[in-house]
């Protein structure tokens, strides 16, 4: 994979460009603690964040009685609820975004609902950088699976070793590797402790990555 050219950044959503980790995790809280569950931070942080699971997932090992069809259904009203009164960008998100449009193809690639990844692009108002927008229903696996990304390439009609991903999390990072694609570790308050060895880099803010680090980084798929 020597010497591709990087022509396609690829973003993640939730932790990266918005900071709406705290959201997904109070919209949930909300929701559970309204059907006597208690959702404490280290259970949101492990299996939302760093392993990737869902609601489903969160009633199927806790064995709860619960539909999570209509779980899902309460908790994306209050998430919208609370996108829309107090999201905000991630510090550099919109100036990294400003950089790179026009200079490389940009897509986002996130495991949120789509009612969820549109509400927060039409509300901090960055809709307009991305050419292609992937989200769960796009595919069957999520991250730390390499199918969102890998969809990202198939619709844009480019190699993966041509994308570079920026990512908060383990599992991100994990998917970006699998799809073949070099990677960008930014993480956040929450992912701090997350393994990112399959990183091709890790920046401790998206100020630090700029067009110069991203063509730079057109050598492989390596371990940073």
């Amino acid at each position: 994979m020597a010497g591709a050219m990087i022509s396609t950044a690829i973003f993640d959503l939730d932790g990266l460009l918005t900071d709406t980790e705290r959201l997904h995790r109070e919209a949930y809280r909300t929701t559970l603690g309204r059907h006597g569950f208690s959702l404490d931070d280290v259970t949101y942080d492990e299996h939302w964040i760093r392993a990737g699971k869902g609601i489903g997932d969160l009633i199927r090992e806790r064995k709860l009685a619960f539909d999570p069809d209509a779980l899902r259904a309460e908790k994306a009203a209050e998430y919208d609820r609370l996108v829309r009164s107090s999201v905000q960008p991630m510090p550099g998100a919109r100036e990294i975004l400003a950089r790179l449009h026009g200079r490389k193809t940009l897509a986002l690639a996130s495991s949120s609902y789509p009612d969820a990844v549109e509400a927060v692009l039409e509300t901090v108002g960055i809709r307009h950088y991305f050419t292609f927008v992937a989200n769960s229903l796009a595919v069957k696996r999520v991250k730390p699976w390499p199918d969102l990304f890998l969809q990202v390439a198939a619709g844009l009609r480019v190699e993966p070793r041509c994308c570079v991903v920026l990512e908060d999390s383990e599992k991100g990072i994990l998917a970006a590797y699998a799809a073949g694609m070099t990677s960008i570790a930014v993480p956040n308050e929450y992912t701090r402790q997350h393994d990112f060895s399959k990183a091709t880099r890790v920046v401790s803010s998206l100020d630090e990555v700029s067009l110069e680090m991203i063509e730079s980084l057109g050598q492989g798929n390596g371990e940073g």
